[in-house]
């Protein structure tokens, strides 16, 4: 039997890769994570701390783009590295996440249905467009592997260290949702049990160790003249947004997160499986809320579980830290919170599976079966329901076509077309309002030198910015050639649009790329 479970789980990841990768595709490639795309293909010839380059404030430099530049040593540079570097992403965290859920193979597959089929929509959105958190959870949950199987070796307080740093370094949020719960899980252990130095004692100087090391790795990379992340911009919200606005789209983004979001399921079919989803969701909930009170309540020398604690914390963090917060703005945002599904999923996997699996009713396995049936049926359906998508692809064609190879472009349409063309058009992204400017994110210094580049186009993206296209006949003139398409306006030149190009610094302004500020440190800047 053990050997028939491992079978089917070697046959299961190659199917999940196809999966993820065909639901990707019917999304598109996004600027975003093109920007990645560029990144990683950038590391692997030779500029390994991507000297020049700015980021968003995840970098994502220690995770995903390690995983891109796995598929762009295969594959080279091309239009589908993204869509095959989300989908490696989303494979990596399944399987984690299995692990995750301990040794109950029945657990195993309790997590794998709560995780393993993102919703079309504003699921598929959210975790296979770009790395937009979803691939955080990676780092993490092996921390907390670790920390579980080798909790009483001398070691461990020094590598779950280590480990949180790495996490830390590609993305920030581990330091609320893994450095942050791992002390407070301790001093509660610790106060609890008098023990006043021990393992927990020496797991809340790793957790505080991983943030100094952290930010020692920035500051290396920085004097190294390497990348550099543009901090935060959050604030706590007012009361009022607190209890309208925020609470409202957290609780609307949560579902949404697990695929649960009825609006976006337009048959029968995906309403129906929207339910289901919603009924995972709800086993999610009620799992972390038992864990949390198990965790309060627990008398003296009782040991528990760690790690699912410490996911739970995680999970009352995470959502907790969104909800005050400025962060929520629309659907879009709740990938903010997406760690909270494979922090849910291991945790389900954790306290039901090895109940599952001494259940006296087999009418709940059968039930769990079916359950991940229609699952693995839903993930079937989605990768072939939905042709590849084609946005971006239509100017990336024309410009190809006409010998065009470097220019401006709308964020939109920028690192996109440049990654869709395989690089033969490189297009620098910028911002418009009441000018045309550099963009310092996402982008690297000398792409908006004059003296290395030649940019005699721009495309200003219609869809979202119509107005850029006046804003751009009146700071660079008449354009030799204007090419209309359906959501993008190209205007073609003969001359280096650069020349002169003022700078969107984040959030200076500069009258050039070169002339910006330099960035604030890391965290303390």
């Amino acid at each position: 039997m053990l050997l028939l479970r491992w079978a089917a789980a070697v046959v299961a990841i190659p199917l999940l890769f196809w999966g993820y990768l065909k639901s990707s595709q019917a999304m598109g490639v996004s600027a975003d994570g093109s920007s990645n795309a560029l990144q990683s293909w950038d590391m692997l010839h030779g500029n390994v701390l991507l000297r020049g380059w700015t980021t968003t404030d995840v970098p994502f430099y220690t995770n995903e783009l390690i995983h891109f530049m796995a598929v762009e040593l295969v594959t080279g540079l091309h239009s589908e590295v993204v869509n095959l570097g989300v989908a490696l992403t989303f494979v990596l965290l399944v399987i984690v996440v299995a692990v995750a859920a301990g040794p109950s193979w029945w657990g195993k597959l309790l997590a794998v249905a709560v995780v393993g089929v993102p919703a079309m929509g504003i699921g598929t959105s959210v975790q296979l467009t770009s790395p937009d958190h979803t691939g955080t959870a990676i780092p993490l949950l092996l921390t907390w592997i670790v920390l579980d199987r080798f909790a009483d070796r001398r070691w461990v307080p020094w590598a779950v260290a280590g480990m949180l740093a790495w996490g830390q370094l590609s993305d920030p949020l581990v330091m609320y949702i893994g450095a942050l719960p791992l002390a407070v899980v301790c001093a509660l252990r610790m106060v609890r049990d008098r023990t006043w130095w021990g393992v927990d004692a020496q797991l809340i100087l790793a957790a505080f160790g991983s943030v100094v090391l952290n930010q020692a790795a920035q500051l290396a990379i920085r004097a190294g003249g390497g990348w550099a992340a543009h901090p935060p911009t959050v604030e706590f919200a007012s009361w009022e947004r607190l209890f309208g606005h925020n609470l409202s789209l957290t609780l609307r983004g949560i579902v949404g997160n697990f695929g649960g979001y009825l609006p976006d399921r337009e048959n029968e079919w995906r309403l129906a499986m929207g339910v289901v989803h919603l009924g995972l969701l709800a086993l999610a909930v009620v799992t972390t809320v038992l864990v949390l009170w198990r965790l309060v309540r627990r008398r003296r020398g009782e040991p528990g579980d760690r790690l699912a604690e410490l996911a739970a914390v995680g999970i009352g963090v995470n959502i907790g830290a969104y909800l005050v917060s400025t962060l929520p703005l629309d659907m879009g945002t709740s990938r903010q919170i997406i760690a909270v599904v494979p922090l849910s999923a291991a945790l389900v996997g954790r306290v039901w599976g090895a109940r599952l699996g001494l259940a006296t009713r087999p009418q709940w396995r059968l039930a769990a079966l079916g359950v991940a049936g229609l699952l693995a049926l839903e993930l079937a359906v989605q990768a072939v329901a939905y042709p590849k998508a084609t946005n971006g692809r239509d100017i990336a064609a024309w410009l190809d076509s006409q010998g065009l190879r470097q220019g401006l472009g709308s964020y939109w349409y920028s690192n996109n077309i440049t990654l869709l063309t395989a690089g033969r058009v490189k297009v620098f992204p910028v911002v418009g309002g009441d000018r045309i400017r550099g963009y310092r994110s996402e982008s690297k210094l000398d792409w908006y030198d004059p003296a290395v580049h030649d940019a005699r186009f721009i495309v200003v993206d219609t869809k979202n910015w119509p107005g850029d296209v006046d804003v751009a006949l009146r700071q660079f003139g008449s354009p030799v050639r204007q090419q209309v398409l359906p959501t993008a306006t190209i205007l073609v030149y003969d001359r280096n649009l650069l020349v002169g190009l003022p700078a969107h610094c984040v959030p200076e302004e500069a009258p050039s790329m070169a002339a910006c500020p330099p960035h604030r440190d890391p965290l303390f800047g």
